[in-house]
């Protein structure tokens, strides 16, 4: 790697599996960036589709590849990170992108501080996609850092975070346990390092499609989030998510059922529908917050 622009090296890491529709986007969104000291590692699991050929069409752009089976996420993310140089870090899903001038603007903000445990995160654009249409494009805001809320709420959107590799070595490897909230759990063992800068730019596009790994998880996710809540945060919190998920398919059905109808503060009526959640609630605005994170 050069070292003559006086930015810092980044090492990007791609996890991949069976996501041949999207991965050049991402792998493009990377090489477009023209980051001067920049190297692409790209961990696939085993991919039955087109992925192996688009890896094979970029080969000379890519560090390192492979496709072979792993075991999950977490485990190819480590892989990874394991074998990259790059003194700042960060993976971007393979049906995610950055856009133009992020690695530019992340290398800027580190520089001199690379010898230092750091993290940076800003904000994402959600693409919402059916089939080859785009069906509406929303965002996702971070917001600055609160190291007791990130215990019960994630504010961190992954796809627009980075940090140095001194954190990586202090906190450790990603928990191969998880399969949904591996990114939430290590940033809050990140933030018992250090805190963390909130830079309210956009910095990548998080896609949400049909076999969108969040949007599919269904019980098993909100079980993971239930556990990572359990061991962080307060007893407050914990008691109020296991109330949500008692009753999680009522709340749902109900707020649903007032939406449709434009029920005027609908919210203030679904907590009269449901006394025991209004009895725990210190302010209805923790009960929206958990239904975000359930999603």
């Amino acid at each position: 790697m050069l070292y003559s622009s006086g930015y810092p090296s980044i090492s990007v890491i791609v996890p991949s599996f069976n996501q041949g529709q999207f991965i050049e986007d991402t792998l493009v969104s990377i090489f477009s960036q023209q980051y001067p000291n920049l190297e692409v590692l790209v961990l696939d699991g085993g991919s039955t589709d087109n992925t192996v050929e688009i890896l094979e069409k970029y080969s000379d752009r890519i560090t390192y590849w492979h496709s072979k089976p792993d075991k999950g996420q977490a485990d190819a993310i480590n892989q990874g990170f394991a074998m990259s140089t790059g003194e700042v870090i960060c993976w971007l899903n393979s049906d995610d992108m950055y856009l133009p001038g992020t690695l530019l603007d992340i290398g800027r903000r580190f520089q001199g501080r690379t010898d230092q445990p750091y993290l940076v995160y800003g904000n994402t654009i959600l693409l919402y996609q059916d089939g080859e249409e785009h069906k509406a494009v929303n965002s996702q805001l971070g917001e600055p850092f609160d190291a007791f809320q990130l215990t019960h709420y994630d504010f961190i959107p992954q796809a627009s975070s980075f940090w140095t590799r001194k954190l990586w070595q202090q906190v450790g490897e990603l928990n191969l346990k998880y399969s949904f909230v591996l990114d939430w759990d290590w940033f809050i063992r990140a933030s018992q390092v250090t805190s963390f800068d909130y830079i309210p730019k956009f910095y990548s596009l998080y896609r949400i499609h049909e076999a969108h790994k969040t949007g599919v998880g269904g019980e098993k996710r909100r079980q993971e989030i239930m556990e990572i809540v359990e061991i962080y945060s307060s007893s407050y919190w914990t008691d109020l998510y296991a109330i949500v998920s008692e009753h999680y398919a009522a709340i749902r059905a109900k707020s649903q059922f007032l939406k449709r109808w434009r029920v005027p503060k609908w919210q203030t009526v679904l907590l009269l529908l449901i006394p025991k959640l209004r009895a725990a609630l210190e302010t209805p605005q923790h009960l929206f917050k958990i239904l975000e994170m359930y999603g």
